[in-house]
């Protein structure tokens, strides 16, 4: 494990040194898979997008100037590349039901019910704008902090409080039907 910090590897990638570049792959690789698979719903597909922007990024290293963190820099390439492929392949979502509602193990109506209440969070979720979507989405299925959230997406932190408030109070309005 190198003890450099992820600046430091990307000035070093930058410079011809490929285990610096393997680093960073290896500290970012299921981070940026899963803001991938969030977007696209597709593992495989995810996992071409994931390699598509890792490839980005080591043709881009020469022209990153240390202004985000590379997490960030990062985030933003997978974010982009994982958008034009849904816009482009117009890929819808195979697997809407989330993991916990998968487990429940209820009657056959119930078990539709809740496959029902799945589907529709899903897409309430999707039709959220994406300056919404996306925190709410950090927040709630990555569980990550406001702090980590407004780091990631380069916003001050009470932007990221505003988008994730105005983010849940949409998806109860929409949601209200299933109360």
């Amino acid at each position: 494990m190198d003890d450099r910090s992820d600046q430091e590897l990307a000035t070093a990638a930058a410079g011809g040194q490929l285990d610096a570049f393997g680093e960073l792959i290896r500290r970012h690789q299921d981070f940026v898979y899963g803001a991938v698979l969030r977007v696209v719903k597709n593992p495989t597909l995810a996992e071409d997008i994931s390699q598509d922007c890792f490839l980005r990024a080591y043709r881009a290293l020469p022209d990153f100037r240390g202004e985000s963190q590379v997490r960030s820099w990062l985030y933003r390439i997978a974010t982009n590349l994982s958008l034009n492929a849904v816009t482009r392949n117009r890929e819808h979502p195979t697997e809407k039901m989330p993991e916990m509602l998968a487990a429940v193990n209820a009657s056959p109506e119930r078990s539709a019910e809740m496959s029902e209440l799945a589907t529709a969070m899903s897409e309430a979720i999707e039709r959220l704008p994406d300056d919404l979507q996306r925190p709410l989405v950090l927040r709630e299925l990555q569980h990550m902090t406001y702090e980590d959230i407004a780091t990631e997406l380069d916003l001050p932190l009470n932007t990221v409080r505003t988008r994730i408030f105005r983010a849940r109070r949409a998806l109860q309005t929409h949601m209200e039907a299933w109360r």
